[in-house]
């Protein structure tokens, strides 16, 4: 007798253009719906990712999740090329420094994995630049990292409202207080002066200060190529990334941080301002191609 196969009734989308995972757009309240975000998303790992990708030009989709246990490191943001692959963390950032090969000729982007590897970010036009993106990554990130999950009003406006808003009250409140936990010890491993001893409190006002003590070293950057153009002879490199990240994260977001108040009312840190709005402007103009939740 005849075999009679029936199609599946749910299937994996089929990949044909890469796809950057990463936490969702700030925007989740009622009275925000219609309303274009300034910022695709308000996690810095992620926005720091996605702007690498648009610095190359690079062509893919970004589809927003809340679940990072998908991510191979079981970490956000995570790359999903059409091959299968996965990429994560410092993966997408070491693909993204590989030497372009010289006999190659397709640089587009197109989807592949030869197409990302044949894409780089500068990183030779300015001798010190790995120097100061060393001190951006040690002392930005880890202070917006702060801001997101261990500062209460921060952990409230940002981690609970815009990531675990869709877990019940309860699974919520108990996500986040792991979140916070992770976070925490995170930061006590990377900062030398929170390792000793087995508090989990941290002091915010020092991993602000330390974040204020980077970017005082950055004007000096500021001063030589100005704030509104990208750091390395016209194109953007790594740095910018993270600096772009972190400080459009800080300004965007719900918290009233030191931080904060300082990048908008002092004159010192206009530059600082400029360049972020200026970066943001040439940059996130227009949406990211926004695809479903997994």
């Amino acid at each position: 007798f005849p075999l009679r196969t029936i199609e599946p009734f749910f299937a994996a989308d089929k990949v044909t253009k890469p796809r950057l995972y990463c936490y969702p757009p700030p925007f989740k309240t009622p009275e925000d719906l219609g309303k274009v975000p300034a910022l695709p998303t308000f996690d810095v790992k992620s926005l720091y990712i996605l702007t690498a990708l648009r610095f190359i030009d690079y062509d893919f989709d970004v589809a927003y999740t809340n679940e990072p246990d998908a991510s191979p490191d079981k970490q956000l943001p995570f790359l999903l090329l059409c091959d299968g692959t996965a990429l994560a963390g410092k993966e997408i950032t070491r693909r993204l420094k590989e030497v372009v090969p010289q006999n190659s000729t397709d640089s587009s982007g197109s989807g592949d994995k030869n197409a990302l590897d044949q894409m780089r970010l500068p990183e030779n036009d300015l001798p010190s630049e790995l120097v100061y993106r060393t001190m951006a990554e040690r002392n930005l990130f880890p202070a917006v990292e702060y801001m997101t999950w261990a500062d209460p009003v921060g952990r409230e406006c940002i981690g609970e409202e815009r990531y675990l808003s869709s877990y019940p009250t309860v699974i919520r409140y108990v996500l986040s207080w792991i979140k916070t936990s992770e976070a925490t010890q995170n930061l006590k491993m990377t900062q030398p002066e929170h390792s000793a001893g087995d508090s989990m409190l941290l002091d915010g006002e020092t991993l602000y200060q330390n974040a204020f003590r980077a970017l005082d070293s950055l004007l000096v950057l500021f001063e030589s190529v100005g704030s509104t153009r990208p750091f390395l002879a016209g194109k953007p490199s790594l740095l910018d990334a993270v600096v772009f990240s972190c400080v459009s994260v800080v300004l965007d977001a719900p918290v009233d941080s030191s931080i904060r108040k300082a990048l908008v009312e002092k004159r010192t840190y206009k530059p600082v301002l400029n360049y972020a709005l200026a970066m943001r402007r040439k940059y996130f103009s227009q949406p990211a191609n926004q695809l479903g939740s997994p």
